[in-house]
């Protein structure tokens, strides 16, 4: 299991990338309220016509999230960066825990 937040999504895509489907690798991001599980990842292509033939350039990258959401990185051929996020889960379990301990624990 790898839990991963906005600061360190830049790099999972490396590692979702090259991920292969028969890996037993749980990914998990902490968008500061609650961890939602990585459902999917695809790539973000533009499509251009050079000369009659149409060609492909990967411009980012989504990870598919719980819950519907989706974490976009853009890519400019040597740097990822994270574009900003918003949760779609309006909805914080509470299991009646203190907060100063809940934000430690998964």
């Amino acid at each position: 299991m790898i839990v991963f937040n906005i600061d360190s999504a830049a790099y999972i895509c490396d590692i979702l990338k090259n991920k292969s489907d028969q890996s037993n690798i749980s990914l998990f991001f902490n968008d500061g309220l609650q961890l939602q599980q990585v459902t999917g990842f695809s790539n973000i292509e533009e499509y251009f016509d050079v000369n009659g033939m149409t060609q492909s350039v990967i411009t980012g990258y989504k990870i598919l999230l719980t819950g519907g959401n989706e974490l976009t990185i853009k890519s400019d051929g040597t740097k990822n960066k994270v574009m900003p996020f918003t949760s779609k889960t309006t909805e914080k379990l509470d299991y009646g825990i203190s907060t100063k301990v809940s934000e430690y624990l998964f």
